[in-house]
């Protein structure tokens, strides 16, 4: 009897219909050919897969109308069904050399998502008529090295199943026993993880989440969208040190997270209203995604793969109100808006999902203004990256990336932390902003540009 497919669950029902990239950057190893390598990802693959009998499947969506947003399922997808998920690709020839990229820090210039990523990601949603695996891995060979992307489909997992699937994988990778407690967790049902709101129980305001229904919109109007380039910033173990201390001098202690982001959002409002593109009295938003595993009573497993993010929002009422604020009061209300996000407002989200039945009216962010707000998202969870080994041929990885995708305006990614300590933020702005953040001198006082 085949085995039970884990489901997307409620949040997996929202209409996300894009993949969550990651890139890894791997030297060649002494002694080891490109068809070692490639046996070491097969191997860990297949035993991957057949722990988690999901990850072989595809998502597909069954009983959309005019009406209704369909059902989101994982079914089974017969090119993975006892093989492996991973495909070799020879860039030698197309891409920058490993050593290169490595001397450059990995910028985006060098990291070309066309080129490197298997599917497309944040910024681009696919239609019905594609077919969408749960997990693909691309293994891209350059000259002197490997750049590993792993594309899992975004309604059956989140970053944070996604760093599970990492562990575990490289656990394959070099022989190992995978974690059984991590492999329990996939027998759960998804359905029914999230309890939902009782009778007596009123529901909390998503207003910032709704938006006109995507299942009658018209094609947006043909023109050139504005520029808005992703740019890598590293920021080193000392500067990161300087700012979450200097975060951390106000009322409350808050986290490296909290003091990057809370840095990011002020200087680029800072230079926007300096440059007149911002009033002083606009409002200004932070959007912050946040892992709900752990606020939910009872806390959901952390091997939970499927997709468990809400969004912490952090308002101002006029932006010069936000220049003018200390660090530390600024860094300590980013960490605050965090509570918003507890075990009450994420059953009462999963509620509205599974009582929707146009799921594409309900997105995050849906009120986003590109022209104010902020979209961040953060990677640092996955820190273990950098000292992780991935088996024969593979060893230890020498960057954590995002590839070159098309631009998402103000969106943001917090990277883990690399060998030396230090982070990087991968930042798409309007080449406006980032003109300006180049030239602002308390930015570069911390923040070095990659590009």
């Amino acid at each position: 009897m085949a085995s039970k497919l884990r489901q997307p669950g409620v949040f997996g029902q929202l209409s996300w219909d894009t993949y969550t990239l990651i890139l890894l950057g791997f030297p060649d190893r002494p002694g080891s050919s490109r068809d070692q390598v490639l046996a070491t990802l097969d191997s860990a693959a297949l035993r991957l897969l057949s722990a988690l009998p999901s990850l072989a499947g595809q998502v597909v969506n069954r009983g959309r109308t005019s009406t209704n947003s369909g059902i989101y399922e994982i079914v089974p997808y017969p090119p993975h069904e006892n093989k492996s998920p991973v495909r070799r690709k020879d860039c030698t020839e197309i891409c920058p050399s490993y050593e290169d990229i490595l001397k450059a820090d990995a910028p985006f210039s060098m990291l070309d998502g066309d080129i490197l990523c298997p599917m497309k990601g944040m910024g681009f949603a696919y239609g019905l008529e594609t077919e969408l695996p749960v997990f693909i891995v691309q293994a891209n060979f350059v000259k002197g090295g490997l750049l590993l992307c792993v594309a899992c489909m975004h309604n059956a997992l989140d970053m944070n199943g996604q760093g599970t699937v990492l562990r575990l994988f490289a656990a394959a990778g070099r022989g190992e026993e995978l974690d059984p407690t991590i492999l329990a967790v996939e027998n759960l049902d998804a359905d029914t993880i999230i309890p939902l709101l009782g009778p007596d129980e009123a529901p909390a305001s998503h207003d910032d989440m709704i938006r006109p229904s995507m299942l009658t919109a018209s094609p947006s109007p043909a023109g050139r969208p504005k520029e808005s380039p992703w740019n890598y910033w590293r920021f080193t173990a000392d500067s990161v040190a300087k700012l979450k201390k200097a975060g951390s001098s106000g009322s409350d202690w808050v986290s490296t997270n909290d003091a990057l982001t809370a840095f990011l959002v002020q200087r680029v409002t800072a230079v926007r209203v300096a440059s007149g593109r911002l009033a002083a009295n606009e409002e200004v938003h932070l959007h912050r995604a946040v892992d709900s595993r752990s606020v939910l009573n009872p806390p959901v497993p952390n091997g939970y793969l499927g997709h468990l993010v809400c969004i912490a929002d952090s308002g101002w009422s006029a932006a010069q109100q936000l220049c003018d604020s200390s660090f530390a009061d600024l860094a300590v209300k980013v960490r605050k808006s965090l509570g918003q996000v507890d075990d009450y407002f994420v059953r009462s989200l999963a509620t509205l999902i599974k009582n929707t039945e146009d799921r594409t009216t309900l997105f995050y962010a849906a009120k986003f203004n590109p022209a104010a707000d902020f979209l961040c998202s953060s990677w640092a969870q996955l820190h273990w990256l950098s000292q992780c080994d991935f088996g024969p041929g593979l060893g230890t990885v020498d960057f954590v990336r995002r590839a070159r995708l098309p631009g998402v305006p103000n969106l943001s990614y917090i990277m883990p932390k690399n060998h030396k300590g230090d982070m990087h933020i991968a930042a798409s702005m309007f080449t406006e902003d980032f003109v300006d953040l180049v030239n602002d001198k308390q930015w570069r006082e911390f923040a070095e540009l990659v590009g």
